[in-house]
């Protein structure tokens, strides 16, 4: 009772103390879901809808809301190879100084944007012992989204304002606009 009296004090040193629990309730919701939810939900079909859109509502949350006030950086990809660059970020970097970066926001944004990909894989690996392949799908699409989500503030964070985004970037999806990327998918 007393880590849970401790976690809630944690919680209100924030800078944003509802965003951040909005954040970490998103990143957990789809954990808790996928584990539980095969004893209230009998339909592995609403188990998969629950837990996909429980995974984008974290997406959006995590991309466009959490990331830019927990910890100022924000990133997004351009399919459409309209820019010069596929990756485009804003990062507390670029500007002035302003207010900084509370240590308790970064500290739980980073280790939960980290872990979480971690908890799928170990998810991933059971559903392959057990042979379990319609789980895996879906261990693999979330796996995907929250491993995009860590990548793409991996690179924001280490980004450098008056840098080219996108050449730095170890993973990149081909340009969808077009035919000139067919041969990188080959």
């Amino acid at each position: 009772m007393d880590q849970i009296k401790n976690f809630y004090e944690t919680i209100l040193k924030s800078s944003h103390p509802l965003i951040l629990s909005l954040h970490l309730l998103g990143k957990a919701a789809p954990i808790l879901s996928y584990l539980l939810g095969s004893w209230f939900i009998h339909s592995f079909a609403a188990l998969f809808i629950l837990v996909i859109l429980l995974l984008a509502a974290d997406f959006y949350l995590t991309k466009n809301i959490s990331g830019r006030k927990l910890v100022q950086l924000r990133w997004w990809y351009d399919s459409m190879g309209q820019a010069k660059t596929p990756f485009t970020f804003e990062s507390y970097k670029q500007y002035p100084a302003g207010n900084p970066i509370n240590p308790i926001d970064s500290k739980l944004f980073w280790w939960s944007i980290y872990l979480t990909p971690v908890v799928w894989a170990i998810f991933g690996i059971l559903c392959i012992l057990k042979f379990q392949f319609l789980y895996l799908l879906l261990v693999i699409l979330a796996l995907g989204l929250n491993g995009w989500n860590a990548h793409g503030f991996r690179s924001c964070d280490k980004w450098e304002p008056g840098q080219d985004s996108g050449n730095n970037s170890w993973i990149q999806l081909p340009n969808l606009s077009s035919l000139e990327n067919l041969s990188r998918i080959a």
